[in-house]
């Protein structure tokens, strides 16, 4: 496998592609997403846009191939909504709220989430995004803007995105992750690895601030994380249960345990301030997939300037 650093003139043609309103007949085309014949949505079915909660629920609840566009505007209510296999969800620019709206991606394959900005779900109404079941497959979420806040304790609202039971081929990018308790978690309990060994995630281009713990925190299976930055957080990358991670040309500041283990290794390669490093090294690990890893010094202002919504 090849990769290599991506120079500062290149990025400057890269940004203003990165930053746009996302193309609705895009596939995945960064990490584990594009692998299993890869991940393209809705991609050939019929384009709907829905301005209400009501009309997003009934857009996406089926398995038939559709993109769905959100219009702009605030979103609020108190409900996860389950999406059906084969769906683009797409924020239109410059990207949508929704207020204590979750989405679920329940034993279904094939979606992709880009451009939403989501917070203030409740605990007893689930994750801001929930991605669960051992045949779901080839998930991609991306541009996406995932909060909720620190005033309440950490149970008053459940996880930011928690992929988890034996979820494969799925890729986080260009996503923020901020204030918040409990980030991401992957892999669903310490007892559970008989479905959570085979999980595989790439999580790259993400921002992390003011986050408590699981920057994500990973049980089982592998992971890749790459061009990525922390910022102001405690618990930082949490390697478990014989979880296998590649850290990658990653900025670390002001994170209290950047990188950590619980029963797994995570092999950290060219990042900043990634100390203290308590978890073991899994070796040398290569990804089934190419990629491009972006030089460490432009890290920071690369996935400010283009993680979220836009």
């Amino acid at each position: 496998m090849k990769f290599s650093s991506i120079s500062l003139s290149v990025l400057s043609i890269l940004a203003p592609l990165v930053a746009a309103t996302p193309n609705l007949n895009q596939a995945a085309n960064i990490g584990y997403a594009t692998l299993n014949g890869g991940t393209s949505g809705g991609i050939g079915g019929a384009t709907t846009t829905v301005s209400s909660l009501a009309a997003l629920r009934t857009a996406v609840a089926d398995d038939a191939k559709r993109v769905v566009v959100v219009a702009a505007g605030t979103y609020s209510g108190n409900e996860v909504i389950k999406v059906g296999a084969n769906k683009s969800i797409i924020g239109a620019s410059p990207g949508p709220s929704l207020v204590g709206v979750g989405l679920r991606i329940l034993e279904k394959s094939n979606v992709i989430i880009r451009n939403l900005k989501i917070s203030k779900v409740l605990a007893d109404v689930g994750d801001i995004i929930g991605v669960q079941g051992v045949t779901v497959k080839n998930i991609w979420i991306d541009q996406c803007d995932l909060s909720n806040d620190m005033d309440h304790d950490k149970d008053y609202y459940d996880g930011l995105l928690d992929i988890t039971h034996g979820v494969q081929y799925a890729s986080v990018t260009y996503t923020k992750f901020h204030d918040h308790w409990k980030g991401s978690l992957v892999g669903h309990s310490d007892s559970n690895g008989s479905e959570d060994t085979v999980i595989t995630v790439t999580y790259a281009y993400n921002s992390w601030t003011n986050i408590n713990s699981r920057l994500p925190s990973f049980r089982f299976g592998r992971g890749h994380i790459y061009n990525s930055y922390f910022l102001n957080s405690g618990d930082g990358i949490n390697t478990r249960q014989g979880a296998r991670l590649l850290v990658e040309n990653s900025v670390f500041s002001g994170v209290k345990k950047p990188v950590f283990e619980d029963g797994g290794c995570a092999t950290v390669v060219n990042c900043q301030n990634a100390t203290p490093n308590t978890a073991p090294s899994c070796g040398t690990l290569t990804q089934p997939y190419g990629y491009s890893l972006l030089a460490l010094g432009s890290v920071v202002s690369h996935v400010t300037s283009n993680a979220g919504v836009h």
